[in-house]
């Protein structure tokens, strides 16, 4: 219930913080194959996070 009363601001931040670790993880990981994995959880992420909010 108290996610429906956020603010978009508060909602943009914790998007915005969502998608900037996961690029962090992208692009320190060295290996390509999970690099590949973790790049589509992250697209995963972003379609259905915001559904759920």
């Amino acid at each position: 219930m108290a996610l429906l009363r956020c603010s978009k601001t508060q909602v943009d931040k914790a998007y915005l913080t969502a998608v900037n670790n996961l690029k962090d993880l992208i692009l320190a990981h060295p290996d390509t194959k999970k690099k590949v994995d973790v790049f589509a959880l992250s697209v995963y992420g972003l379609v259905v996070f915001p559904k759920a909010l």
